[in-house]
């Protein structure tokens, strides 16, 4: 019996013997065909200067086509702001440039609207902030597509003390935006230039 636990013993650990050397070989040792190489990261391209130029455009036009589905959506949604960056007032021609967003602006929250400019920093206007603050609701609301793909979305807003009708566009192919106001209170009319966001998008 002892005698055939040695030849088994002794069977197990030639098995085990062999599939190690299987193993081993399957790494290779000093005299094997395996060679091995190292490899280098490729050099990275250079661009040209007008591939550069290619790409940006290429980004820039990604970015404005992202910006304007978002304005869209926004005004689909009836929740959106105009974050102003110049004002026209009144039918004199006259432009107010580099305006605070915060203080100037367009917004609807569903039936809730708001206009407010502050652009006169020697006046300090109706609203304390030199220019004046229309809100009230909104209502008959129309949005149509032209061919060229500018957006027009127009609505009334009042209450009690205003009555305003606002006319804006989103141009083609990006979120810049113009809101033609012509309201019963204050200058009569205004023109708001700037970039129309969804609300959520904004600080306001």
């Amino acid at each position: 019996m002892k005698k055939i636990f040695i030849i088994i013993a002794l069977l197990a650990t030639s098995i085990l013997c062999a599939d190690a050397q299987v193993v081993d070989d399957i790494y290779g040792d000093a005299g094997s065909d395996v060679k091995l190489e190292m490899v280098t990261p490729a050099k990275q391209v250079k661009e040209t200067k007008q591939e550069r130029k290619q790409r940006e455009k290429e980004l820039r036009a990604l970015n404005d086509s992202v910006a304007h589905n978002r304005a869209v959506r926004g005004l689909q949604n009836g929740r959106w702001v105009l974050l102003a960056d110049r004002i026209t007032v009144g039918r004199t021609a006259y432009t107010v440039y580099n305006i605070d967003s915060n203080a100037n602006f367009l917004l609807q929250q569903d039936k809730d609207g708001m206009v407010q400019v502050a652009y006169n920093r020697i006046n300090p206007g109706v609203n304390g902030l030199g220019g004046i603050t229309l809100q009230g609701k909104v209502g008959g609301v129309r949005m149509e597509t032209d061919k060229k793909g500018n957006i027009t979305y127009s609505y009334s807003l009042s209450s009690t003390e205003i009555s305003a009708h606002v006319t804006i566009t989103v141009f083609a192919g990006s979120g810049n935006a113009q809101a033609f106001v012509d309201s019963t209170f204050g200058p009569g009319s205004l023109t708001i230039y700037g970039k129309l966001v969804p609300y959520n998008h904004s600080k306001h």
